[in-house]
């Protein structure tokens, strides 16, 4: 098996095709030398005409003459012969068109300055036209060798294109191994400082005022669930509400906005009131009457459990006591936090959580980049591996021998 490197192939693949196709290649180099001659001629032929009719012509003429021979000399010039060791039918194609474009030229500058001075330069023009047909004749056979005999060579040099697929896909490769790597370093020390900053979190979250506030918050959470408990008659009053705003029922002296307030935030409302809770217990007494004389539309079950609920506040008077305990707990909590204030642990607690939400969305984005990269790295290699595999084959074809082109990295 023949294996080569991608940085070597070329000059390799040229080497094999000259020797392969070595006939054809004679041809190219035969019709290239005769075309280089002819282009001579010409270039000898235009420094006759300047000599002969630089004697003869007035100053005017000669401008147009010395024109006429500046713009042939000059395409003649832009012509690119190519060398002998890299004929290929790209550079044979655009031989052929740049002769053409020097015919064109002459014939252009040709009609504009010729009849200027052309009666004084018969002889050389003779001599021009005769080294340009010649040349003509060269560039027909170049053209017809080129359709005719060069097909297969043109499309054994044509996979050279190919190559910068190769370079261009190993570039890309290489581009995104580094990015990965940089992702991937990047990752790992934003994971480090989320990793501290959550460690700095919980020493402030296990510090003893933070704990002792969250457990006093826990008192308070559970406290007030066992004052909802004792509420639990809020469908009776809004239904004694709802009759009272609709004039279903009348109560003399019942306030109707201490209910409205009530039902929006029972235990708000009960706070604001005097420490004997008139308001409240008047309102019950309104309730448990209504519902005794069956003045509400409510199941006999609601009714009873309700009545049970209001006699079981009158009777055990508890909701004072749980009251009390509510606003001493209030006072607890804000004392304590005003020490965690004096402390300058709430502004860390809340500048370590800032923190965390900083670098959680920073870490999030450069985990989405990592994963974005990995993606284009993986599919420039699967395209990189299906390229290599035809082009191996394609390479087969022509040189009839196992082929496999090595590429290196530079990670």
């Amino acid at each position: 098996m023949v294996e080569v490197a991608l940085e070597e192939f070329e000059e390799f693949y040229r080497e094999r095709l000259n020797y392969q196709f070595l006939r054809i290649k004679k041809v190219a180099k035969k019709i290239i030398s005769d075309i280089r001659d002819s282009l001579i001629d010409i270039k000898v032929s235009m420094d006759h005409f300047k000599e002969s009719a630089s004697q003869k012509i007035d100053e005017k003429s000669l401008r147009s003459l010395n024109l006429f021979y500046e713009r042939v000399k000059s395409s003649i010039e832009e012509i690119e012969i190519p060398d002998e060791e890299e004929i290929m039918y790209s550079n044979l194609n655009d031989l052929t068109n740049s002769i053409k474009k020097l015919f064109n030229t002459i014939n252009e500058i040709a009609r504009k300055s010729l009849p200027k001075f052309q009666k004084y330069v018969q002889p050389e023009i003779k001599e021009l036209n005769y080294v340009t047909r010649k040349l003509g004749k060269k560039q027909g056979i170049l053209d017809q060798f080129l359709r005719k005999k060069y097909g297969d060579v043109k499309s054994a040099e044509d996979l050279l294109k190919k190559l910068d697929k190769f370079y261009s896909l190993k570039e890309n490769i290489e581009h995104a191994k580094v990015d990965l790597d940089n992702f991937e370093k990047e990752l790992k020390e934003k994971e480090e400082i989320l990793k501290n900053l959550n460690s700095e979190l919980l020493n402030l979250q296990n510090n003893e005022l933070f704990e002792k506030l969250e457990n006093k918050k826990d008192e308070l959470f559970q406290l007030r669930i066992k004052i909802n408990d004792q509420l639990g008659f809020k469908k009776a009053l809004k239904k004694l509400k709802f009759d009272l705003e609709k004039e279903n029922i009348h109560i003399a002296n019942f306030d109707l906005n201490y209910l409205k307030n009530f039902l929006k935030n029972p235990i708000a409302s009960l706070m604001k009131e005097r420490a004997d809770l008139s308001n409240f217990t008047g309102t019950l007494v309104h309730l448990r009457h209504a519902l005794e004389e069956n003045k509400l539309n409510l199941k006999s079950d609601t009714k009873e459990k309700t009545i049970e609920q209001i006699n079981a506040i009158f009777d055990q008077k508890t909701i004072h006591d749980d009251l009390d305990k509510l606003r001493y707990l209030r006072e607890e909590v804000k004392e304590i936090e005003k020490e965690i204030e004096k402390a300058g642990l709430a502004q860390k607690l809340e500048d370590a959580k800032n923190q965390i939400s900083i670098n959680t969305v920073k870490l999030e984005h450069v985990q989405t980049d990592l994963d974005r990269r990995n993606k284009d790295y993986l599919r420039n290699l699967s395209a990189l591996k299906q390229e290599r595999e035809e082009f191996q084959n394609l390479i087969e074809n022509v040189i009839q021998e196992p082929f496999k082109i090595k590429i290196s990295f530079e990670f």
